[in-house]
């Protein structure tokens, strides 16, 4: 990635977050997965992270939940719930916790790029 720092994928499905790992190296990304909370948190303290993306469902905790403690951490990261919860009731609570955008799983490769080009541009 650029001197602003990698990518953070935190998800419960290992083959889910594996996949999108390899589709953001192909892009050009470092990321990293974490498979929970914990591991997100650590995965934050090791490397200099810009954005997340991170599912709601976790086995230690909820998204919502680990947003505000990666904010904590990194008041400068951009965090983009990604889930399949996609009504308006999920998207306004994402907002709430924190989370500067909402993508809806599956997002195709476009709306994927739009969003990160979008988020990751307003930090350099």
């Amino acid at each position: 990635m650029s001197a602003t720092g990698d990518l953070l994928i935190v998800d419960a499905h290992a083959d889910g977050a594996e996949s999108l790992q390899l589709l953001l190296e192909t892009l050009g990304y470092t990321a990293h997965v974490a498979l929970d909370g914990a591991s997100a948190i650590a995965a934050a303290e090791r490397h200099v992270i810009a954005l997340a993306l991170v599912g709601i469902d976790l086995p230690d905790c909820d998204g919502y939940a680990l947003a505000s403690r990666l904010r904590a951490l990194r008041p400068d990261i951009a965090l983009v719930a990604f889930t399949g919860y996609g009504h308006a009731e999920d998207r306004r609570r994402a907002i709430e916790a924190g989370f500067d955008d909402h993508l809806l799983k599956p997002a195709t490769v476009e709306q994927l790029e739009a969003v990160l080009t979008r988020l990751l541009a307003r930090r350099d």
